[in-house]
């Protein structure tokens, strides 16, 4: 069967089991066909090719032709890496624990007026800060970004909160090494001002890492633009008995169990909080 196929088979299971919407479904349906039908041919050589040395100075035909190109090409990749500069994607850059950096959210954007301060204390909440049960708006977000993982994208998936007119994209990718480890990244990104119990709030993240013959492990986050130390006591009052790393505490429940514990990133901290075995 073809991965496309097995794909679509995917997408359809999740949207009869409610974890996207018609018009998320419809979004991946599309982003999918349209990659089946964009698959690259190869163009054919020119019809005047000649891979033998051409008669002037005994130099091939191929190194003239291609030596200008090779060129262009060399100075159209320094002139990107000028514009764009290099390293991973800071949205799903993954830190310890499998947290994602947030340095690159400390930096405002400028603009002529400061953003509304936005608090979520009232829409992410937990059942049992104890043992990082999420409930409510907080667990669908969770349970959607764990959608956007097992397709590899977050194109067309969106959050949809009341503190906000637009939906909040959500990115996500997926990937699998030489040894059959597939890992599963997603994260969902808040505006600046944003803030959860007087703590500056970056975004959500989720991480499941699949390993062939095991049962892996999976991991969400509550990321901040706050020290460990401040994050630490703040949690502490609302019933999170999570210590900073490399310490943690353990998570009751099937299977395994599982631990929390508050992560240090470059610009900030998280409540990161795992299971598996």
């Amino acid at each position: 069967m073809s991965d496309w196929i097995e794909q679509l088979e995917r997408l359809t299971a999740l949207h009869k089991a409610g974890a996207l919407t018609d018009e998320e479904f419809a979004a991946q349906k599309a982003r999918l066909l349209e990659a089946r039908d964009a698959a690259p041919a190869a163009p054919p050589p020119p019809a005047d090719w000649d891979a033998a040395p051409a008669a002037a100075g005994g130099v091939p035909k191929w190194l003239l032709i291609g030596a200008p190109a090779l060129l262009v090409l060399a100075g159209a990749a320094w002139f990107g890496s000028s514009l764009v500069g290099g390293g991973p994607d800071p949205d799903l850059a993954a830190g310890p624990s499998g947290a994602a950096s947030d340095g690159a959210v400390a930096v405002a954007t400028p603009s002529e007026a400061p953003p509304m301060p936005v608090a979520l204390d009232g829409s992410l909440k937990f059942s049992s800060p104890s043992l990082c049960e999420a409930s409510g708006a907080l667990e669908a977000i969770y349970k959607k970004l764990d959608t956007a993982g097992e397709l590899g994208s977050g194109k067309g998936i969106t959050i949809k909160l009341d503190a906000w007119d637009n939906p909040l994209p959500i990115s996500a990718k997926s990937s699998t090494d030489k040894d059959g480890i597939e890992t599963r990244d997603a994260g969902l990104k808040f505006p600046e001002a944003t803030t959860w119990h007087g703590l500056k709030l970056s975004r959500l993240t989720t991480q499941t890492v699949i390993v062939p013959d095991s049962d892996g492990g999976y991991t969400r986050t509550v990321n901040f633009l706050e020290p460990a130390d401040k994050v630490q006591k703040t949690l502490a009052r609302l019933g999170f008995g999570a210590p900073k790393a490399p310490d943690f505490s353990e998570l009751a429940g099937e299977g395994c169990g599982g631990s929390a514990q508050i992560v240090t990133l470059d610009g900030g901290s998280a409540l990161s909080c795992s299971w598996g075995c």
